[in-house]
């Protein structure tokens, strides 16, 4: 296959893209989990979030799976280290994704008002299963990042054991200031760009119009400053992309603020669009290496394949997973364009005309 710049292969720009859009579509999800805890019996929360969350949560398992053939397709040789390294993360992701599958189910499907469940509790059970999932996916893109206590054997390690000797030390990673911020303030910053996706504040007052600027700030500044932390080696290329994604991060809450561009911030395919493309040159400043502090430095194009099957698994992959993209963004423009008709605009009031007597 043809190579992009610095040697990028094509597959694995598709894997990029795929990781970008997984994310993307769970971070909407991770969005929710504020409102739905904390504001669920509003009427606002109701129309702006559940209308959009309760369609959109099965597909963004598609995702996960699309991921993960890819990743056996792209890097097999990695993969059985990564499994076994990861595996607590994984194992715990996989968990309580199925507690957030059952207990959305529950409470839109089975038990939608009845009287054998509180519907709220359902949901509560649901935002702290996908709060967790939030909290496990980001630190597994922090170990892959940073390579912080992972211990990886088998294919390029120092010095030879079976794949299963893989493991990590989790009070390594997770006692590193770097890969907390690099979670922190990624959970910052999507409780405020949260409020603008779902319209949550009144930007008729002061709080409701900053609020989602000063979070976003607040949640990059910690994130990206970790983020360059757990990335920054000497053998990076690629450090000039991590001004894109602060662009254009900044760019949604700020058009938020104003009243002639807040329909555009909040605009549910733009967001995606520019959250997307974010994640793609996050993923391309580590990119050609990853786990970077662990006993095996990875290069990429140095275990990716290259066989005959390898062409036909990615192009099945590539025209489905670029039309399940595009679905997901006409998805958007279409919640976005009804939750507009659900929610009535405020009738003015007429002006009565006094007659004299």
């Amino acid at each position: 296959m043809a190579d992009l710049i610095y040697g990028l292969n094509i597959d694995v720009l598709f894997l990029i893209v795929v990781v970008a859009s997984m994310v993307t579509m769970f971070s909407t999800e991770m969005m929710a989990v504020v409102p739905i805890a904390t504001r669920f019996k509003e009427n606002k929360t109701r129309i702006n979030v559940l209308s959009y969350i309760v369609p959109v949560w099965e597909v963004v398992g598609t995702f996960f799976v699309l991921w993960l053939v890819d990743m056996e397709n792209v890097i097999p040789i990695l993969m059985p280290s990564i499994s076994y390294a990861l595996f607590p993360l994984f194992a715990t992701f996989i968990f309580f994704l199925v507690v957030r599958n059952s207990f959305i189910v529950y409470a839109e499907f089975i038990w939608h008002e009845k009287q054998y469940f509180d519907e709220r509790k359902l949901y509560f059970v649901y935002t702290v299963a996908t709060f967790i999932m939030g909290i496990m996916a980001l630190s597994i893109l922090a170990a892959i990042s940073s390579g912080y206590g992972v211990h990886l054997y088998g294919y390029g390690a120092v010095s030879y054991k079976p794949y299963s000797d893989s493991y990590t030390n989790f009070g390594v990673f997770y006692s590193h200031l770097g890969v907390i911020g690099f979670i922190i303030g990624a959970l910052i910053m999507a409780n405020g760009l949260g409020m603008v996706f779902y319209k949550l504040t009144d930007i008729k007052t002061p709080t409701g119009k900053f609020l989602p600027l000063i979070l976003v700030a607040i949640g990059l500044a910690i994130f990206m400053s970790s983020y360059y932390s757990i990335t920054a080696k000497d053998y990076t290329v690629n450090n000039i992309y991590i001004i894109i994604p602060i662009i254009l991060a900044l760019i949604i809450p700020i058009l938020y603020i104003f009243k002639e561009t807040t329909y555009i911030a909040s605009y549910k395919p733009f967001i995606i669009l520019l959250t997307i493309i974010s994640l793609v040159f996050l993923e391309l400043k580590e990119y050609p290496y990853v786990f970077g502090n662990a006993n095996i430095v990875s290069y990429i194009p140095a275990v990716t394949t290259d066989t005959p099957m390898q062409y036909l698994v990615f192009l099945i992959s590539f025209i489905g997973g670029t039309w399940l993209v595009l679905m997901m963004i006409y998805y958007a423009y279409v919640s976005n364009h009804r939750i507009a008709k659900l929610i009535p605009e405020t009738p003015t009031p007429k002006k009565t005309v006094k007659t004299k007597q």
